[in-house]
């Protein structure tokens, strides 16, 4: 009989944002009754691999991952399963301690109805006055850009202005700015399409916009909704 095992698994330990997303998505998870719920990370400790093995050492031989991630990309698909000896984030199987072991590399959050229903209601009702930014990381996959556009679409029906910026690979936030100023912007509320909004990359861009002329203010991060959680929470199977 199969024993199941869920990893929640963040990025970066050194993150105090990605750290509290991870421990607030295990307590979830173990409120609605998940089994064996650990957290890892890829880059520090507790190290995913690590995490992964003793897991298994302690008799669990089915294991869903669950990466904190807004939009799939080369960490997802790649980096993140290669490190849990998954080819890529399709493979199903691996071998540990001489036996085979199954494994289920969820999806990223991607474009999804509920949480951007929960994030326009968040962002209530629409300033005139007011024009909202979508920050990325970004990517040089597709999937990065359609997610961000796909948020900012939903909120612009809401009848919200709205643009988009990534701190990698498109168009960056210092465009944005200049576009704001051009178009006589100067009341901007940022959205930050990121897991935890900390980091070199989060604090780059927060330089860049608290140095314009343009009144900013922050929303919390997209994981901060509670569908963020339902969404991984649904991708684990039934009874585990």
């Amino acid at each position: 009989m199969m024993k199941t095992g869920i990893i929640v698994l963040g990025q970066h330990a050194d993150s105090a944002g990605e750290n509290a997303v991870a421990e607030r998505c295990a307590e979830y998870l173990m409120g609605n009754r998940r089994k064996n719920v650990n957290i890892a990370f890829h880059h520090g400790e507790p190290s995913s691999d690590e995490v992964m093995e003793r897991m298994n050492m302690d008799g669990i031989d089915t294991f869903v991952i669950l990466p904190l991630s807004i939009s799939e990309g080369r960490m997802t698909v790649w980096e993140m399963p290669k490190k849990l000896g998954l080819p890529d984030n399709c493979g199903s199987w691996r071998i540990m301690n001489g036996k085979d072991v199954a494994t289920r590399f969820a999806t990223a959050l991607g474009k999804n109805d509920a949480v951007a229903d929960e994030l326009i209601e968040r962002e209530g009702t629409p300033d005139d006055n007011t024009s909202i930014l979508l920050i990325s990381y970004g990517s040089k996959n597709r999937e990065c850009s359609d997610t961000a556009r796909f948020y900012a679409s939903r909120l612009e029906l809401a009848g919200w202005r709205t643009t988009t910026a990534y701190c990698h690979h498109g168009r960056t936030v210092q465009d944005a700015i200049t576009d704001f100023k051009k178009q006589g912007t100067k009341h901007i509320r940022v959205i930050p399409l990121f897991i935890a909004f900390d980091g070199p990359s989060a604090e780059q861009a927060r330089r860049e916009l608290d140095s314009s002329v343009l009144k900013v203010e922050y929303s919390e991060p997209i994981s901060n909704l509670e569908s963020f959680y339902k969404v991984l929470d649904s991708k684990v199977p039934e009874g585990w």
